[in-house]
């Protein structure tokens, strides 16, 4: 399955100054078997398994 998503982020050198804000990104090949539950957990450690410089993510929303 495919999300959309809206976020803030900081890097990883610096977590606790949220630099950006990423108003949309598409997360694709996301599992159908993961519980609604736990969604955004498994969105958050997608986002940062991608982008190793993401440090701390903040207010995740699915669109």
């Amino acid at each position: 399955m495919d999300y959309r998503v809206s976020y803030e982020h900081s890097l990883a050198s610096a977590p606790d100054d949220f630099i950006a804000q990423v108003p949309e990104q598409v997360i694709t090949d996301v599992p159908a078997s993961v519980p609604r539950a736990l969604l955004p957990e498994f969105l958050t450690d997608l986002i940062r398994e991608r982008s190793p410089r993401i440090g701390r993510i903040r207010n995740l929303r699915i669109l």
